[in-house]
């Protein structure tokens, strides 16, 4: 077993690869020594010791460009920030922008609802006929009133998570069954055990007494972080083990995880983690042990970090660096009789 230990401390700041494109600051880093190993000695395993990264991951980002010519690209928002009304006076290409920042459930309604009445001003659309945004902070949901106008309906579609009814040049339908757009951040989900053909989210004001009152849509609990964990992983520091990862989740990225670095500050506190920039810091009493070879150095580590859905984590400003701090164990019968 292994008895004595030294340590290999990274540093984000280091790599030499991760080239900032589109938002994407957090993948492809490449560490290495220069001129020399980044430790040397008769290497048994590595595992990671602590982690302390600072969460400068917006819960509302811009994310990729979509496609389609039926909006000018500046004035499109992105897969993660963007969704869109039709109905009523709403023309097809009317899509709903949030700027890209930390927002609590609160603001993020404010916000949406600011940019819905300002829609509504260009188009001449009066107040009350435009839908409501709703955040309660006891119950951490979101609720979507539709408009006090009678017989009025709006429906919405979004990159992931509705994008039934939106054309496919617009919104294109996912080919993974996982991912994340503004209103599953909020929430919105489609229905649990049929989520296709992800139909659009609607809201009636129709004032018809067998549809009952104004049809209000109430989302599940806010998730309100962009991702709820980070995988850190390394396919260097693990390409000696005999077996591979496994996940619940059926993703392309099932192996080569280091460490999962779960969005919470370690107390229970009443703060909604994820919509305020704040540093993690843990440390892995019970840690991945990844298998080494005898006589071997660390030439060079690789990181890569990937989201909740295995996306590759993305951020819309440069974070500040992360750091881990890996131990490294040598057997101390190496070179012995056994």
């Amino acid at each position: 077993m292994p008895w004595t230990n030294a340590s290999i401390v990274l540093n984000s700041r280091d790599a030499t690869g991760g080239v900032p494109q589109n938002g994407i600051l957090y993948n492809n880093l490449k560490f290495n020594a220069e001129n020399q190993n980044i430790i040397q000695g008769q290497i048994d395993s590595v595992s990671v010791a602590e982690v302390n990264f600072p969460y400068d991951i917006p819960n509302v980002q811009r994310g990729p460009i979509l496609p389609g010519q039926t909006v000018p690209v500046g004035q499109r928002g992105g897969i993660y920030n963007t969704f869109s009304m039709l109905g009523y006076d709403f023309p097809p290409d009317t899509f709903v922008v949030i700027e890209p920042g930390f927002y609590t459930g609160t603001e993020l309604a404010a916000a949406i609802n600011a940019a819905i009445t300002a829609i509504g001003t260009t188009l001449g659309i009066v107040g009350a006929d435009l839908p409501v945004f709703v955040y309660d902070d006891t119950t951490n949901r979101f609720i979507i009133a539709a408009p006090t106008t009678a017989d009025r309906t709006v429906s919405f579609n979004s990159p992931f998570t509705f994008p039934g009814n939106a054309p496919a040049t617009v919104f294109p339908l996912p080919t993974n069954a996982l991912g994340k757009d503004i209103f599953s951040i909020m929430g919105f989900l489609p229905t649990q055990g049929d989520p296709r053909p992800y139909d659009a989210l609607s809201v009636s004001s129709y004032a018809d007494p067998a549809q009952g009152p104004p049809l209000v849509v109430s989302a599940q609990s806010a998730p309100l972080s962009f991702t709820q964990y980070v995988d850190i992983c390394s396919p260097q520091l693990c390409k000696f083990q005999f077996f591979r990862d496994g996940s619940t989740t059926n993703l392309a990225r099932r192996s080569d995880v280091i460490c999962r670095l779960y969005i919470s500050n370690n107390v229970a506190t009443q703060e909604q983690e994820g919509v305020r920039p704040f540093i993690i810091n843990r440390q892995f009493f019970n840690s991945r042990v990844m298998r080494w070879t005898a006589d071997n150095a660390v030439g060079t580590i690789d990181v890569n970090l990937y989201d909740d859905v295995g996306q590759p984590l993305t951020t819309s400003w440069a974070p500040r660096p992360f750091q881990i701090t890996f131990n490294c164990y040598e057997n101390a019968k190496r070179g012995s009789s056994q």
